[in-house]
């Protein structure tokens, strides 16, 4: 599976880029979505991706970079060659999260609540982008014995140039991002219904709660589906990107528990 979706003469259009930009486009969908239930103009979404959006790609690629600069320190200008790939989840989220922050506090607007709408395109995207790290390759699971038996359990094979150093011998492979898309878009309908029922005043939470709910379960899915990385190591309990899931899920529960008031459902 190569990188080039399709070409159009000298131009080519590459297969991570068309996938960002769906995942973006889905995410103002639903977003637009959540704007009407909460009765919210849909001008500061446009104005908080305007904002979020490159913050959110410039931390990204530095996250990466900072942590695989062996790939770089050679050639520095692969840096610039976002259509390889190579960027940081962690870095995505607190570049946007930094953005919108900056936004609200520049026009008075509470970050909670706007966090709380913008919840579900979040988790919309994540697994749009995750589902398109599986069919690119991009992110190998452990790998499965040769001669795999027809037992109809989810296997991925890997092509053999994007097979990792030292497994080439191996064909298939958990596929681990495919586990990771398949969660998320539960998350996404999870936090959808939570949402809607938040903006229609059936539970009464705090702002925020939604937003916080989300994150925990996504810091959830990635501690759990770590343990079948290619680069978990034998003999150690966690690796760093667990480690960051689990500080991440418990810093949600910290406050969740402390923004949340008393559930009050109201029936009608």
């Amino acid at each position: 599976m190569g990188l080039i979706a399709f070409s159009v003469g000298d131009i080519s259009l590459y297969l991570y880029g068309i996938l960002l930009v769906i995942a973006i486009f889905m995410g103002l969908l639903v977003t637009w979505v959540y704007v009407r239930l909460y009765g919210e103009s849909f001008a500061p979404v446009v104005d908080m991706m305007l904002w979020g959006l490159p913050v959110g790609l410039l931390l990204s690629r530095m996250g990466y970079v900072l942590t695989h600069w062996t790939l770089y320190v050679r050639n520095p200008y692969d840096i610039l060659c976002l259509w390889y790939g190579g960027l940081s989840l962690y870095g995505a989220a607190m570049g946007f999260l930094l953005g919108i922050w900056v936004y609200c506090r520049k026009h008075d607007l509470s970050l909670w609540y706007w966090l709380d709408i913008l919840m579900p395109a979040i988790v919309c995207g994540l697994a749009i982008h995750q589902l398109g790290i599986f069919f690119m390759q991009m992110t190998v699971g452990l790998p499965l014995p040769p001669g795999l038996p027809n037992d109809h359990s989810l296997a991925e094979y890997i092509e053999y140039s994007y097979r990792p150093s030292g497994f080439e011998n191996y064909e298939y492979f958990k596929p681990i991002a495919l586990y990771q898309a398949g969660c998320q878009f539960l998350i996404f309908m999870f936090v959808c219904i939570t949402a809607y029922r938040q903006s229609q005043n059936l539970f009464f939470w705090r702002d925020g709660c939604v937003f916080l709910l989300g994150v925990f379960l996504l810091a959830l899915v990635r501690f759990v589906c770590g343990f079948f990385y290619l680069s978990t190591i034998p003999m150690i309990a966690f690796h760093t990107g667990q480690i960051l899931s689990a500080m991440l899920a418990l810093v949600c529960v910290g406050f969740f528990v402390r923004r949340r008031r008393r559930t009050y459902f109201h029936w009608k």
